[in-house]
């Protein structure tokens, strides 16, 4: 009896305790956020989220979507069916407003982090001011920073990692199914979307296992094998759906992975000094012409006071871990130490450690790619220096427990000003939010759409990198979250197969350059299968460069073959924005009696062509070239879009071709499917130079070419020849996101001083 009475005295003194550490961490968690910018929606992830999560959900269920890009194998969208998908679909049926249910998503990650310490460090028989000072050590982490405004869903195994140490804890030590189910639904819930991220943090439960099995020796090899089966096989059931659509993706879609970050630009920011500090992500440290990408970054790199911050927790933390002695202390050291060798990587890259070697080596190889994002094993680092400072406070309660709240209370409030972001209004970024609901013109052109031709697709003009409209930033087009018609456009990203990515962009350029003749756009749309041509003109075209809506409204006009234009929304002008005038020759250029256009334009396609049709196989056209073949045969007014259309690439050398030929093929030969690099940064400036036949491409990872003919090289391309004594080759010109025509190293021996060949743009040269 006595022994009872005190079990109950002293769950009554713990249990307040626990109970306001946790509501203190819901109330850091969740009110800065929903006093962030209320009533603005940041650009978080999937703008479709938030346009109609039910129309995303019943779209996810599927592989193949003919709806984008002339269709597509998709990528990653099939782990939209959870957690996130259903978790906005329910907010939405329940009227709950798109920004709060953002502001709840995002806070629970930050929670659910902090009390997954909270139980992975009851699970080790922690208790006391230490366990709440690594919950928000943990929880407020400044790693949220790389993706808390833009890519929240790459954090929830930033928030999964405790609860899955603890479950493989839980599972070792006990027998039967339920902490490897909770383990496998923990899991399934992280790494739908993002399968790097769950990857690299699922190292930390191994790391707990082979300490238990050779450190703390819990438990035999043999005594291990059966939870670890039954993690493994409930883990592969409940993950099996989303890692075959990977694969699937994989195997039959566009590598996507190709066209974005190369591991050279990740490995640029992955410092060992920037990744102590949960910092590291190439992204966060981008900046242009408009300022930050993420305005909230530039605390961390140039405010003295945060900077100094930043490193004093970790700091903190570290001199814990040397002054302390706690059981599993092994474990926690070897988590940061994998975890900071984990998310270097290649660091230096032009000077990298053995390791460091053999990493760039295979990350450079197809499957390796995947793992270019090392930072994002930071948890692992900072799960352990949460536990670290935890440790210190700890000791020190034990040494003066009278000020034993004195001690938690200084970690952190420390904490707390790591992340001063979160509660200075920082954390949704101004430039990537927009109002809770976009524009009624918006819903009314979409809804003329659907009202329209649904055997054909629609085509928005122009192309740009990310969306940033007048009224607010969705970085992907809304039209495909509004419509349930087929929809193209070009993005900086491709989807789709090869060759219609390449069409897309054969179109675009020119349009972006101003030198796309305009009596050639209704017979390429018409051979898009495009029935209404949307022309967005409330962009900020001065963000990305894009056409001027008066300049495009005035080149549509000499356009035939479109019917009656409708217009949404109203004509006030569009005026770049205070940061970037653009007084420039364009500009002044544009006659002053020249009417601004409508917020979106809509072009009827006269005699439109269905996607689903047949076409005659005699006299069919054999096009030698690609994309940019096919639009410079429309402005010669070659291109017959009630003829079969094929490139001369897909059929030559099998005997097709003379067949074709039999059939009365006419031959249209153009000097494009050049032999060239082809860069993905911008929307501009793609292409390089034409190469010799026997010319080798230098060594550049952002060069990742088209190849639309199966790897058939020089028999379909079109080479150069140098003719001459002179021969004008480098290993770079112009800057690394591009391939500025102007720059090109044959500049150099062209005899015209006004010419150059330059290198360089955005980095040091050296040489």
């Amino acid at each position: 009896m006595p022994g009872s009475t005190l079990t109950r005295i002293r769950a009554s003194r713990t249990l307040p305790q626990i109970a306001f550490g946790d509501v203190l961490l819901a109330v850091v968690a969740y009110v800065p956020l929903l006093l962030t910018h209320r009533g603005m929606l940041g650009a978080d992830t999937k703008a479709y989220l938030y346009l109609d999560p039910g129309r995303l959900l019943s779209k996810a269920v599927y592989l193949w979507d003919s709806s984008v890009a002339f269709g597509t194998v998709t990528h990653q969208n099939i782990g939209y069916l959870f957690p996130m998908g259903p978790y906005y679909w329910l907010m939405d049926a329940v009227g709950i407003p798109d920004w709060i249910a953002q502001r709840i998503w995002l806070g629970s990650i930050i929670f659910l982090a902090g009390l997954g310490v909270r139980y992975l460090l009851k699970t080790l028989s922690w208790d006391g001011p230490g366990v709440t000072v690594a919950c928000f050590a943990y929880a407020l982490s400044p790693y949220l920073l790389h993706y808390f405004y833009k890519h929240s869903v790459i954090l929830l195994p930033f928030t999964a990692l405790p609860w899955l140490v603890a479950f493989t804890a839980k599972s070792l030590r006990q027998p039967g199914w339920r902490y490897p189910a909770m383990f496998a639904l923990v899991a399934l819930a992280a790494g739908g979307i993002n399968a790097t991220s769950l990857f690299l943090v699922l190292f930390g439960p191994l790391l707990w296992v082979l300490h238990a099995v050779f450190v703390e020796r819990e438990l035999s090899i043999r005594q291990a094998i059966p939870p670890l089966l039954r993690i493994g096989v409930l883990g592969v059931a409940t993950s099996l759906w989303w890692v075959v659509g990977l694969m699937v993706q994989g195997g039959y879609g566009i590598d996507v992975l190709k066209f974005t970050e190369t591991y050279k630009t990740v490995s640029d920011a992955s410092s060992s000094t920037e990744v102590s500090r949960a910092l590291g992500y190439w992204f966060f440290y981008g900046t242009d012409s408009f300022g930050p990408w993420f305005k909230a970054a530039d605390s961390y790199t140039q405010n003295t006071w945060v900077i100094a911050l930043s490193y004093l927790v970790p700091l903190l933390a570290v001199a814990s871990v040397l002054w302390t002695r706690f059981r599993y202390r092994v474990f926690f050291i070897g988590l940061a130490v994998l975890g900071l060798v984990a998310s270097v990587g290649a660091y230096p890259l032009d000077a990298p450690s053995l390791y460091g070697r053999l990493f760039n080596s295979f990350v450079s190889s197809g499957a390796g790619l995947t793992l270019r994002s090392t930072p994002r094993a930071i948890p692992l680092l900072a799960l352990a220096l949460a536990v670290f400072l935890g440790a210190g406070v700890a000791a020190l309660s034990r040494l003066r427990p009278e000020r034993r709240l004195v001690f938690a209370s200084v970690a952190i409030v420390l904490v707390m000003a790591n992340l001063s972001p979160l509660f200075l209004g920082r954390m949704i970024d101004p430039y990537l939010e927009r109002p809770n609901d976009v524009p009624r013109y918006w819903t009314e052109a979409a809804a003329h759409l659907d009202r329209g031709e649904q055997q054909t697709r629609a085509l928005e003009i122009p192309g740009i990198d990310f969306s940033n409209y007048r009224w607010g930033s969705t970085v992907e087009p809304i039209t495909p979250g509004l419509i349930d018609r087929d929809f193209a456009a070009r993005e900086l990203v491709p989807y789709g197969s090869e060759a219609s990515a390449n069409l897309l962009n054969a179109i675009d350029l020119p349009l972006q350059n101003r030198t796309l003749d305009p009596d050639s756009l209704a017979p390429l749309m018409r051979l898009m299968n495009v029935g209404d041509l949307v022309v967005r003109n409330d962009l900020e075209y001065e963000r990305y460069r894009t056409p001027r809506p008066r300049v495009m409204q005035r080149w549509l006009a000499r356009a035939v073959g479109f019917g009656r234009v409708r217009h949404f929304g109203s004509n006030a002008p569009n005026v770049a924005g205070s940061g970037s005038p653009l007084l420039d020759d364009l500009e002044l250029s544009i006659p002053d009696d020249d009417p601004d256009p409508y917020n979106v334009d809509i072009y009827g396609v006269q005699q439109s062509i269905p996607i689903v049709h047949t076409t005659p196989t005699d006299r069919p056209q054999v096009l030698a070239g690609d994309g940019d073949g096919i639009v410079s045969a429309a402005e010669a007014g070659l291109v017959d879009p009630s003829r079969l259309l094929v490139y001369s690439g897909t059929v030559s050398g099998d005997g097709r071709l003379d067949d074709l030929a039999e059939a009365g093929a006419e031959l249209i030969i153009t000097d494009t499917n050049r032999k060239a690099g082809r860069r993905w940064g911008t929307t501009k400036d793609n292409d390089g130079y034409t190469e010799l036949a026997d010319e080798v491409p230098i060594d550049d990872p952002a060069d990742n070419r088209l190849d639309l003919f199966g790897g058939r090289g020089t028999d379909v391309q079109t080479v150069a020849r140098q003719v001459g004594g002179l021969r004008a080759v480098a290993s770079g010109y112009g800057n690394p996101l591009s391939f500025t025509p102007g720059d090109r190293a044959f500049h150099a021996v062209d005899a015209d001083p006004d010419t150059a060949w330059k290198v360089g743009a955005f980095s040091d040269v050296i040489g």
